[in-house]
């Protein structure tokens, strides 16, 4: 067997190796998903009967909280007339992000949350719960407009409405750090597939050459 040929048998299968990579990183994807949340105060459908320190939204991986993308997370809470509670602040650690707690009379409540998860890409959800105290308890006069945080109350919420996960583009630095890292994915693919197509040519070009070359 020459030089040459056992050359070839092993650059083979290196890139077979690279090929046999890129069809499990091909498999894997279908079953990735975004982050979730497995912890929330209040949870979704929840009664509660006095009035927590917070309200809090936790996920399964830290949130993706870079320099410039604050206005990305929020917590809104309002009231059966649309009224909101709270003063807009919302604080991000590690997979948890919370805001100070505030409520008005008794009656039915949304809490609406909005978080950069940690492969780039921004959800958000509504939480539906009941606010029914048991004995005394501080009732805060709510707003027409969505306070924000630090400022004057905004007439528009950061948050999209509705129940079920909604999915936006990632702004600011969480946008542009989101776009480096599937930036470079896909140059990683591109590099695995070009070294699976090189490989299968050189399969073909040996099935071809004579035995005695």
């Amino acid at each position: 067997m020459t030089a040459g040929v056992t050359r070839s048998r092993r650059a083979v299968a290196g890139l077979g190796a690279l090929a046999g990579v890129a069809l499990a990183v091909g498999l894997a994807s279908p079953a990735a998903a975004h982050d979730y949340v497995v912890d929330s105060t209040p949870a979704d459908g929840a009664t509660i009967t006095e009035l927590p320190a917070a309200w809090t939204v936790t996920a399964n991986n830290p949130l993706l909280e870079l320099d410039g993308n604050g206005s990305a997370f929020a917590i809104v809470v309002t009231d059966a007339e649309g009224r909101y509670y709270g003063d807009g602040c919302v604080e991000v650690e590690g997979p948890t992000m919370s805001a100070p707690a505030a409520l008005g009379e008794a009656g039915e409540y949304s809490m609406t949350f909005q978080y950069v998860s940690s492969d780039g890409h921004t959800l958000s959800d509504t939480y539906a719960f009941t606010y029914a105290p048991t004995g005394d308890a501080v009732v805060s006069e709510g707003s027409t407009e969505q306070p924000a945080c630090g400022g004057e109350a905004s007439g528009e919420a950061t948050a999209g409405s509705g129940s079920g996960s909604g999915e936006e583009p990632a702004t600011g630095a969480a946008g542009d750090e989101g776009a480096a890292v599937l930036g470079a994915v896909a140059w990683i693919g591109g590099g695995i597939l070009a070294a699976a197509a090189v490989a299968t040519t050189i399969v073909l070009a040996n099935r071809r050459r004579p035995a005695g070359d």
